[in-house]
């Protein structure tokens, strides 16, 4: 791999710089002068490669943002086309096998998913985890719609799927923040879906 130089490598440093402060500081208490510093830049240097502090920080988290809906784009797509051909349990499994993949995507990039669940309070990402659990709200309802026509299920007050699915969102999160391994992530994400896949089907009578 050719070596960075120049702007590239000014490019590169101000981004880690900008993930070492972000991370111990979070979004609104990172200091630009100390990011600039930690960098070897002067603050005119970094207006050549970023607008403000907020480019910086969205630079780093917008792309694993949007991977993340790009799975969830991914795995709706998927799982509803089966739900017409498969029983429950296929779908379940077909959901397990897809929060494995997305938990091991994400401890992977650990630093950047921290800055975005956890340091992006003052920036469009601060109520990221909100997003994701409206999207599985939105699922959720719709897996109900379509499995009260093939049987009658017990109805659930949305408030209450709502803190489930929060619960859900944030045990992958604690999964991915605090685990050691790879296969401690894989192990751990596989025991959630199921103890979730077990407790949505005993709710709703299915």
């Amino acid at each position: 791999m050719t070596d960075l130089k120049g702007y590239e490598l000014t490019h590169k440093r101000i981004l880690d710089s900008g993930k070492e402060n972000f991370l111990k500081d979070g979004y609104e208490r990172a200091n630009l002068r100390k990011i600039c510093k930690n960098a070897g830049v002067t603050t005119g240097a970094f207006y050549r490669h970023f607008e403000d502090k907020e480019h910086l920080f969205l630079t780093l988290v917008e792309p694993l943002a949007n991977a993340i809906l790009g799975f969830y784009s991914k795995n709706e797509a998927e799982f509803f086309q089966s739900l017409e051909k498969e029983e429950l349990e296929g779908l379940i499994n077909l959901k397990k096998k897809a929060s494995v993949e997305i938990a091991l995507y994400l401890f992977k990039n650990r630093d950047i998913f921290e800055l975005l669940m956890y340091k992006a309070y003052g920036t469009k990402y601060a109520n990221f985890t909100d997003r994701l659990v409206e999207l599985e709200d939105k699922n959720q309802k719709k897996l109900f719609q379509i499995l009260t026509t093939k049987k009658q299920v017990v109805e659930i007050p949305e408030i209450t799927v709502h803190l489930l699915n929060h619960t859900y969102i944030s045990s992958l999160s604690e999964i991915i923040m605090h685990s050691e391994t790879a296969e401690e992530v894989k192990v751990n994400s596989k025991v959630i879906s199921e103890f979730f896949n077990f407790g949505w089907k005993n709710l709703i009578g299915f």
